[in-house]
């Protein structure tokens, strides 16, 4: 089964709320439900093998992958059940993946749309929802919950994450490049490094880029994102240009996310380190530039993630938003 993007986008919100740790906002998991429901997403539920299938195909050690069978008679199809508690009630397992289903025991299974199994929740009196992934990082899905999700109205929303960029899960991580977009140290080099040789090739092919501008290439082996957004931020010199420059850093990042059909982007501290801006400032520069950016773009929905690898940097957002 090739994955259906609007599942890969929950199983990579999913992480990410994970990843932010106990007090994680859940609205960009909301968001990427909401999404897969208006976009038909399909979603893997495992079942029990029907009896009439069972004599159909025989001896299952002798069926070959790709082959078919056909019985005279219609199946009913039992979903797989998880014991909720002792008095029989029980939720349903889905799976974002086929490799989120490995993860635990093997199961025969059905391709079947997110959107359609919300609708059919309350056919089953005993089931008292869904596990998304329950083998690994899990989603609870009881019916009151899925009855807020389908009338959910999905939006931007913004997170502040404790970590590095290349630890997201996410379409697309941003680069804190130098001019020559040809790798250098800290989160460049790290990027350049995770991402493999194949990245210095592309980033050759794009002649550099200029302070405040944004170029986008593939993640290569970075595998948990599609793009990576290379963005050059001013060396701080206490002038009014740096405010606009580190500004249009982010402005432009997201407007390449956007034209490359980006639902999710993270963020590190553009030129924190090495070229001296001040931690309290470039947060509320790159803060402010982010809410103008979603004002005026009211008709997007964009998770936006600022990656804080040290906890200066976090403390500066937790300030300006009152945290």
């Amino acid at each position: 089964m090739t994955e259906d993007r609007y599942a890969l986008e929950l199983e990579r919100a999913i992480f990410n709320w994970y990843y932010g740790g106990d007090n994680a906002a859940p609205e960009a998991v909301f968001n990427a439900v909401a999404n897969g429901l208006n976009n038909d997403m399909q979603i893997i539920v495992p079942i029990e093998l029907p009896e009439a299938m069972l004599q159909a195909i025989g001896d299952p050690e002798k069926a070959k992958i790709g082959e078919t069978f056909s019985v005279s008679e219609d199946i009913p199809i039992k979903f797989r059940h998880l014991a909720a508690d002792e008095d029989g009630h029980y939720f349903i397992p889905l799976f974002s993946s086929q490799e989120e289903l490995e993860k635990g025991e093997s199961s025969s299974s059905i391709n079947q749309s997110l959107k359609v199994l919300f609708e059919a929740v309350d056919n089953w009196p005993d089931c008292v929802g869904y596990i998304i992934n329950p083998w690994g990082q899990k989603l609870f899905l009881q019916k009151d919950i899925i009855k807020m999700l389908s009338k959910y109205n999905p939006k931007s929303h913004i997170s502040f994450v404790k970590g590095s960029v290349i630890d997201m899960h996410v379409d697309a991580i941003v680069n804190a490049a130098n001019s020559s977009l040809l790798g250098g140290g800290g989160v460049d080099g790290a990027i350049h490094m995770a991402a493999g040789p194949e990245l210095l090739m592309e980033c050759r092919t794009l002649h550099g880029c200029n302070t405040g501008e944004a170029k986008i290439t593939g993640a290569y082996n970075i595998k948990h994102a599609d793009h990576i957004i290379h963005t050059v931020g001013p060396v701080y010199s206490g002038k009014p240009d740096d405010a606009e420059l580190l500004a249009a850093c982010y402005t432009n990042s997201l407007d390449i996310a956007l034209e490359n059909g980006c639902n999710s982007i993270a963020f590190p501290g553009i030129s924190t380190g090495v070229y001296g801006y001040p931690l309290d400032e470039a947060a509320k520069v790159s803060l402010l530039a982010v809410v103008r950016w979603l004002d005026a773009h009211p008709d997007t929905v964009m998770n936006i993630y600022f990656c804080c690898f040290k906890d200066a940097e976090m403390a500066a957002y937790m300030t300006l938003t009152n945290h």
